[in-house]
């Protein structure tokens, strides 16, 4: 079993302890469309109207990378939408990973509504911004929203003073319309329940999937390949995970682990499945449907505090939203490779004895630096295409003697933990860039793996006293080297280091770029993709089907 990110989750957790900040941040550079987030018509809320009339104006702004699917319709037969988030995006066919967001599976909790509205919303306009994560989250992800889940319970208590219908409309309970209607979320068909009578605000339905809703929620994943879910409901700061309908722990350890790690960044104190966040056991739920039937790392985050009840007051909306954009992010990454590069140690050695002949041939002079790399992938899916490349600045010294002289030959040994050589690596410097990178691609990973590699280089070419290395992974983006200068507003790679590179002011421990920005992490991850894109193409084609 993989080892705890802790590495890369540190980075996340910083992001999250950074709250403030971040908020500051996004209220700099938020558009005028969060403004009916938090002053729609219903108590601050936005009225279903009103969403989906923010949600038509973003299918017409960003219309290469936004679409909406029709997936059911409700009882009363208002239409179910599933809005696609970076699913037009030209310039590769590599499966992407997909993520589900859901809100409103419960009609009278809209903080799940606005904070699915917001994440989406911020993707969109840092993708237009050329934002260097949210080229690569919206490169190498396909993510579904489905902001009604439950529609016509929604309008229902848009009329209503108290607003507090939950269940769809189905009339369950005769003429006591406030009670009548089934609760979605004990509908589902894992571990499914007749507890409840007709009349209760928890009735499940006649049987699994009995409603129109769930259907279209069946339909959808159904028809996808969904790696992790995400489904908003309040309140109480709380994050719930399968099984829900357990006494005791059920998982894996491997899933454990993964929502371990999750539950680290969400920082709430409660945390668990159902038995360990309210106290009792629940069937029919969606989470332990979408992971028990279809494995799936689903989960239900409670937004907005205790305090707030399920309609908090206007000047809370907006906060609530922004502190669970970072959490999410985090889920969506999650949801494909979750890369981390790290230096372990170095040590000078004699010329050692490998498995590999050829590597006594290395230049740099008569010892060799071996620079031990863990390299990780903590994601649930493995890393696109069939390679990776890697890019290492800090490897070189200033003035080496023979450094320039090397740059179009091999000049380092890539070997494994049995001694296996498994890369060379070169001198590579990016079209333009006066970053010199030690760079090498890798055999993609596959998800919630580690690798331990040994880098040999000569001596000589290294920088006196201690490394100071700063990496940066790229994924095969399915383009040929020609095309990363003209691709380069819109591809992005994975940076670790915790000191800047020429240029670059941020000094976090791991962060995204893009291959064309004006700095020195930028040019590494171009060193990164344009290592990468020849790897691949010097990759034998595959066989032509019979």
């Amino acid at each position: 079993m993989l080892d705890a990110m802790r590495h890369r989750r540190r980075s996340w957790l910083v992001l999250a302890a950074l709250g403030s900040a971040l908020i500051s941040d996004c209220t700099a550079s938020e558009g005028s469309w969060a403004d009916i987030l938090d002053h729609g018509s219903v108590l601050g809320f936005p009225s279903y109207s009103e969403a989906n009339q923010l949600l038509e104006g973003w299918l017409d702004t960003y219309p290469d990378i936004l679409s909406k699917r029709r997936i059911g319709s409700s009882f009363e037969s208002r239409p179910i939408f599933a809005y696609v988030l970076g699913s037009h995006i030209e310039s590769t066919a590599l499966a992407r990973p997909q993520v589900l967001l859901t809100s409103l599976t419960h009609a009278r909790e809209p903080a799940g509504l606005t904070v699915l509205l917001y994440f989406l919303g911020r993707m969109l306009e840092l993708y237009a911004q050329h934002d260097a994560e949210a080229v690569y989250v919206l490169r190498s992800r396909q993510i579904f929203l489905v902001p009604f889940v439950n529609p016509d319970g929604y309008v229902a208590n848009e009329a209503r003073a108290e607003k507090m219908v939950r269940k769809n409309r189905r009339p369950t309970c005769g003429d006591d319309d406030a009670n009548g209607g089934v609760d979605l979320n004990r509908n589902f068909g894992v571990h499914w329940s007749a507890d409840f009578s007709v009349c209760n605000e928890e009735y499940q339905g006649d049987h699994p999937f009995s409603e129109p809703e769930t259907q279209a929620l069946r339909w959808l994943v159904e028809g996808n390949e969904f790696k992790a879910a995400v489904n908003f409901h309040t309140y109480g700061g709380m994050l719930t995970h399968p099984y829900n309908w357990a006494a005791i722990e059920k998982l894996s350890l491997a899933d454990q682990q993964i929502y371990t790690e999750i539950g680290d960044v969400f920082q709430w104190p409660q945390f668990g499945p159902a038995i360990q966040t309210v106290g009792y056991t629940t069937s029919g739920e969606m989470d332990d449907w979408m992971y028990g039937a279809r494995g799936i790392i689903s989960m239900s985050p409670e937004v907005g505090p205790e305090s707030g009840g399920f309609w908090p007051p206007r000047d809370e909306i907006m906060g609530i939203n922004r502190r669970n954009f970072v959490r999410m992010l985090y889920v969506v990454h999650k949801a494909g490779a979750e890369v981390e590069a790290r230096l372990v140690r170095s040590s000078s050695m004699g010329r050692p004895v490998l498995s590999h002949g050829s590597l006594a041939a290395l230049p740099g002079s008569a010892s060799q630096e071996a620079l031990d790399l863990d390299v990780r992938n903590g994601g649930l899916s493995s890393t696109a295409g069939a390679v990776l490349g890697v890019a290492i600045a800090g490897a070189a010294a200033a003035s080496a003697s023979g450094v320039d002289g090397a740059a179009t030959g091999v000049v380092a040994a890539v070997v494994n933990q049995t001694g296996s050589h498994v890369a060379w690596a070169r001198w590579h410097r990016a079209s333009g860039s006066a970053t010199l990178a030690l760079a090498f691609a890798l055999p993609a990973m596959a998800r919630r793996s580690r690798e331990t590699l040994r880098v040999l280089v000569g001596r000589s070419f290294l920088p006196v006293g201690a490394l100071d290395l700063r990496f940066c992974i790229a994924e095969d983006s399915g383009s040929a080297v020609g095309e990363i200068d003209n691709m380069r507003p819109r591809v992005a790679c994975q940076c670790f280091g915790d000191r800047p590179l020429e240029g670059e002011q941020l000094q976090n421990a791991s962060w995204f770029r893009a291959a064309g920005d004006a700095d020195g992490f930028s040019a590494l991850c171009a060193a990164a993709l344009e290592v990468a894109a020849a790897a691949a193409a010097a990759m034998p084609a595959p066989a032509p089907a019979l």
